[in-house]
């Protein structure tokens, strides 16, 4: 049996590889704190679209004239059930504005260790969650094929 087959394996890998660029990033940026000019970079977030890409084999459907699709533009926003969140409050969509609230340095270097750490920390406790939900996933197959 190939476990690169497998989609969980091939996520997990995948997510593994991201997470290693990542902590290399953030130790280049820590690495150069101290550098006159130095702005800091991090890569682009893995999204799960990204993951899965475009199904080729189930189309999509909408199951509801309510539900929203891409080319649904003239498509309303309602509510379908009672238990549901009224989509937008109040009859306003909520408007969250966001700022940056550390400076660069004197010497125009825009390190920030604290943000930076606080990354570092971010990353392991994905790699953790990763690291666990593959050890589970082949504990199952374990199982499942009665290795265990």
């Amino acid at each position: 049996m190939d476990l690169q087959n497998l989609t969980l394996y091939r996520m997990s890998e995948e997510k593994m590889r991201w997470l290693a660029q990542r902590q290399s990033v953030l130790a280049h940026n820590i690495a150069n704190a101290d550098t006159p000019d130095f702005m800091p970079s991090d890569v682009k977030p893995l999204t799960f679209k990204e993951f899965v890409g475009e199904s080729k084999h189930v189309p999509m459907m909408r199951t509801n004239p309510a539900h929203r699709t891409r080319t649904s533009a003239e498509t309303q926003i309602v509510k379908t059930n009672e238990n549901h969140l009224s989509p937008l409050p109040e009859g306003k969509a909520r408007v969250r504005t966001t700022r940056r609230p550390f400076e660069t340095s004197i010497d125009k270097n825009g390190v920030i260790l604290e943000e930076q750490m606080a990354k570092v920390d971010e990353t392991r406790a994905q790699h953790e969650q990763v690291a666990a939900l593959f050890k589970k996933n082949a504990s199952l197959l374990g199982t499942a094929l009665g290795l265990k």
